[in-house]
């Protein structure tokens, strides 16, 4: 659906000075939600209902100079949220993420790819600068979050070019992908109780009913509205 405009809380005075292209992979199957659309399922906090998506939209769009939406269904509910929305239903429809990334790089405006899913709902909003000072440290072409356990490759930088060298074939795992040339690993295990992903209901019921222990680091408190542009705080 072609490229996303500077839309509500994209912010040209961001912390992150690299023009970024944020991408949010919301195009699962939801399995193990009963084939629910999990980006577009309630998730209530602190008294407030929204999508599922909306707080790590909330947390990317001020920060990155374009934000795509990677969906396979529910095309026009993902556009009403004000960000563009790109499908790929014939080739890439819940062949995964990594077919998805390898379809949605053509959209991108910028080299640099922000990686996030539609079902984190604790993404913090210090990751990216985190992503980007590893990639700095390291000049790998992929930084890959590590929560001091295990892999978290759907939060992840990419440089979009290095793409290009890498096979995806269908199905293929993100990890697969990601780790197939240069990467580094970006220790974001200080903040490991965030990584709550909302695969199953019973996780998005846990999810819903988290009171964040993450204030010590002044880390987004879901629930906790981002201002955004053109809106009040």
């Amino acid at each position: 659906m072609g490229h996303a405009p500077r839309g509500i809380g994209m912010n040209p005075h961001a912390a992150i000075q690299t023009q970024t292209t944020a991408l949010i992979l919301a195009g699962g199957a939801g399995r193990r939600m009963g084939g629910q659309d999990k980006g577009l399922l309630p998730f209530t906090q602190h008294g407030r209902t929204v999508p599922l998506i909306q707080p790590v939209l909330e947390v990317l769009a001020p920060q990155v100079d374009q934000l795509i939406i990677s969906a396979n269904r529910h095309l026009a509910d993902y556009a009403t949220l004000g960000f563009s929305v790109i499908s790929d239903e014939i080739h890439a429809a819940f062949q995964g993420p990594a077919q998805a990334i390898m379809h949605a790089r053509r959209y991108a405006r910028h080299d640099w790819l922000l990686i996030a899913p539609c079902d984190l709902p604790f993404y913090q909003a210090h990751w990216p600068q985190q992503l980007f000072l590893r990639q700095k440290q390291t000049r790998a072409a992929v930084i890959i979050a590590h929560d001091g356990q295990r892999l978290q490759p759907t939060v992840a930088l990419i440089h979009r070019p290095c793409l290009a060298q890498r096979p995806c074939a269908p199905h293929m795992s993100l990890s697969t992908l990601l780790m197939a040339g240069c990467y580094a690993l970006c220790d974001l295990s200080a903040d490991a109780e965030a990584f709550i992903n909302c695969n199953t209901p019973a996780q998005l019921a846990t999810a819903t009913a988290q009171m964040s222990p993450f204030t010590h680091h002044g880390m987004l408190i879901p629930g906790q509205r981002t201002a955004l542009q053109g809106e009040s705080a």
